[in-house]
């Protein structure tokens, strides 16, 4: 997976808030005015750099809009407990659905309590790294 500057929504920011959103620090221009994600697949890609501390839950949520101001939420990774939350841990990996707006961002939604520690980062990739380690003996179904 590459990862490249220009399409990065957040880079280790803080995901320590009350319930609410956190928007990502970049906002990516796609200098098209309508049908973004429309081509060859590109994905949402987001992890954890430290671990979650506090109480609740953050979920990645993708958001568009045509003027850069009214953003709408069009997709979502899971929530992840503040106990699941651990370094590494993959928030979001999914892909971008057809018809987005211009500009794109992620929020880190916080729900269920407030995180006092933790930070994610969060792209805009052309493939995800999905590979799975399993204890030796056990074949993936």
């Amino acid at each position: 997976m590459y990862i490249d500057s220009q399409e990065t929504f957040a880079e280790g920011q803080s995901v320590a808030a009350a319930a609410g959103d956190i928007v990502s620090t970049n906002v990516i221009d796609t200098v098209a005015a309508a049908d973004v994600g429309i081509g060859e697949p590109m994905f949402v890609y987001s992890t954890l750099v430290t671990a979650l501390a506090g109480t609740g839950s953050v979920q990645v949520v993708l958001q568009h809009a045509s003027d850069n101001a009214t953003f709408t939420d069009v997709a979502s990774g899971p929530a992840v407990t503040v106990a699941n939350g651990k370094i590494g841990t993959r928030l979001a990996a999914f892909a971008l659905p057809m018809g987005l707006k211009r500009y794109l961002r992620v929020a880190f939604r916080v729900a269920g309590g407030t995180t006092s520690g933790g930070t994610a980062s969060a792209y805009l990739v052309k493939d995800v790294q999905a590979q799975q380690y399993l204890k030796s003996g056990i074949s993936p179904v």
